[in-house]
């Protein structure tokens, strides 16, 4: 099957890199048999000429914030960049604890919605255990009402790791075309106390922890969902012992046998 990849997880320390590092990761990217990726948006600069077709833009958050005029100017940012690369999905997702005025966040996501869906792009959004938007259930609470779609992002970390765990019967309730992206990893049975640090750095390969991806791919099965799919494994000890090229390659090859039998 054909497997997208999240480049920031080919660097030893993502959030420092530099434009020479972030496109050597890129290009060990290509040269491991991806061809499209999930990318940061601020790091967009140094993919060029890596030959990674940029699937998805990562991510819109001035939706869920206090700022109306920051909201305002990320929908034609975006809007901006899906034009430019070419994206056909954009991330959304709010790292805050709370949402202050959910009826305002709710506008705002619409209005990026409708916006993306004029440039040929859908707004997708991720829950993270720690935010405002803690599972899948609230995920689907909050865009299942709105006017226009918004796509879902499965990430298999955060849905093990979300409040009171996997819950099937959520995700075989949504209609299998809201489901977008599915970001594949997998997790240590025991959890962190500090998620966000066990997110960015202690990620494992697909099949070496406790995931059922097994159920997990039943269940998208189940709904007849199609969505575009990437690794986004962000282990950066498993980064310095394999060099970014090595890392590419068990991350492909770990994803595949995973979701060997999905289509």
């Amino acid at each position: 099957m054909y497997l997208g990849i999240c480049p920031a997880t080919l660097l030893a320390d993502p959030m420092a890199a530099g434009p020479a590092d972030i496109n050597a990761a890129a290009l060990a990217a290509v040269d491991a048999g991806f061809s499209e990726a999930s990318v940061w948006s601020f790091q967009l600069d140094a993919f060029d000429g890596s030959g990674l077709q940029i699937r998805v833009l990562e991510a819109a958050t001035a939706w869920a914030g206090d700022d109306q005029s920051a909201a305002d100017a990320e929908v034609e940012q975006i809007a901006s960049l899906v034009e430019s690369t070419g994206a056909t999905h954009v991330l959304t997702v709010t790292m805050e604890p709370q949402i202050s005025d959910l009826q305002r966040a709710e506008e705002n996501l619409t209005n990026l919605a409708q916006r993306l869906e004029s440039v040929g792009a859908v707004a997708c959004i991720e829950f993270l255990p720690w935010s405002a938007i803690p599972d899948l259930a609230t995920a689907w609470d909050l865009v299942s009402p709105l006017p226009v779609d918004v796509g879902l992002v499965l990430d298999t970390w955060h849905w093990q790791r979300q409040p009171g765990g996997p819950d099937l019967s959520v995700l075989t309730d949504i209609p299998g075309d809201r489901i977008s992206y599915v970001q594949v990893c997998d997790a240590a049975p025991a959890s962190g106390d500090d998620l966000l640090t066990e997110a960015m750095t202690s990620r494992l390969l697909p099949g070496a922890g406790c995931i059922d991806f097994g159920a997990v791919l039943s269940g998208l099965q189940q709904i007849g969902a199609q969505p575009f799919i990437a690794t986004e494994i962000f282990n950066p000890a498993l980064v310095q012992r394999l060099g970014a090229l090595g890392a590419a390659v068990a991350m492909r090859d770990a994803a595949l046998s995973v979701l060997d039998g999905y289509a």
